[in-house]
């Protein structure tokens, strides 16, 4: 949704736009849950909240503050969070928010109204917020509203996405973990910008999270879906007659090839403790399997396919690329295995 600052040229008094925000909260603040269930309701509210966005960023574009004031002091945004996890919201009204969401999140401009969309916990129960993410089209707002939100981590905002009390939590790092291998490379994408974003703060409390997280569960999947992409591009390269087959062949390889240049990036932020964990992590997860299967003319234990040459040189390949890993590989720390 683009807004053009003429859009309210008609009335660009800021009495006559203020007035109309406050006729549109109104009838924000009216919504019921039960009003879904009514005909047309549904489209009422796309509306309302598309027309508070288009005033809002107006707002912001014309440097006139008071409607984004307005907006947080009638938490409008605490709001629209609550709307999007109601159960009777169509995909319309949800496809509505996160756009809207991203739209806020990418446009405002003060600090202070940073800070508000991010204050009092609005982020961690977005990002929790459940949704049908089988369906292509809400994944695709989601992940770029994750995307928007990343792009305002740093070291002061941390704050605001990791929370300490009362037990730690980071549901923006967490959930965007979860799609780690999608089939969509926007997807998977985006995940390895947010994750890479968050391994460059310099918080040591989140940190400590990450790093627990990292090695509990996150780069164990990691390696567990290297050696896959590896024994499939094995298994595709063993029975290639055709052209289509080959391209198979050029897809998978393209597939490890992307995962390693992400793996590489995290070793070259040259984070020791990180670049310890992960290392431990491939090296018991990946390489180890797919090499002993070669030497040994066996399968690994989680796939039925013999890892042969191809595959092998590929695992040495990693060895090399890595900066940093080979040294942590050969003596993986007791840090690697208990952060």
């Amino acid at each position: 949704m683009y807004v053009d600052s003429k859009a309210y040229a008609p009335f660009a008094c800021t009495f006559l736009v203020q007035e109309r925000l406050q006729q549109l909260y109104n009838g924000l603040a009216q919504f019921r849950e039960s009003d879904l269930e009514k005909s047309g309701e549904g489209d009422k509210l796309i509306e309302t909240v598309r027309q508070i966005t288009e005033v809002l960023i107006w707002g912001e574009q014309t440097n006139n503050s008071q409607f984004f004031d307005f907006f947080c002091e009638k938490s409008i945004f605490s709001d629209l969070v609550h709307v999007l996890g109601l159960k009777k919201a169509s995909k319309k009204v949800k496809l509505q928010l996160l756009q809207t969401l991203s739209m806020l999140v990418q446009n405002i401009r003060r600090q202070t109204s940073v800070y508000y969309i991010l204050s009092n916990n609005h982020v961690n129960r977005l990002m929790s917020t459940n949704m049908d993410f089988d369906d292509e089209e809400v994944l695709a707002y989601y992940i770029t509203l994750m995307k928007s939100l990343a792009m305002r981590l740093d070291n002061e905002s941390i704050k605001f996405f990791f929370i300490q009390h009362p037990e730690p939590a980071f549901p923006l790092y967490i959930e965007a973990a979860k799609f780690f291998s999608h089939k969509d490379h926007m997807v998977r994408a985006t995940v390895r910008t947010i994750t890479l974003q968050v391994y460059r703060i310099e918080d040591q409390p989140m940190r400590r999270f990450v790093l627990r997280h990292a090695a509990e569960s996150y780069f164990s999947q990691l390696a567990y879906h290297l050696q896959d992409l590896w024994l499939r591009l094995n298994a595709a390269a063993a029975k290639v007659t055709s052209e289509e087959e080959l391209s198979a062949v050029r897809r998978e390889n393209e597939l490890q090839q992307d995962l390693q240049i992400y793996l590489s990036d995290v070793f070259e932020l040259g984070i020791e403790e990180l670049n310890e964990v992960l290392a431990d992590r491939l090296l018991n997860g990946a390489i180890l399997p797919v090499l002993l299967a070669g030497v040994s003319n066996a399968s690994p234990q989680r796939s039925g396919n013999t890892a042969t040459w191809p595959v092998l040189l590929v695992a040495r390949v990693l060895l090399v690329v890595m900066p940093g890993a080979p040294s942590s590989i050969l003596a993986p720390s007791s840090k690697a295995r208990s952060p």
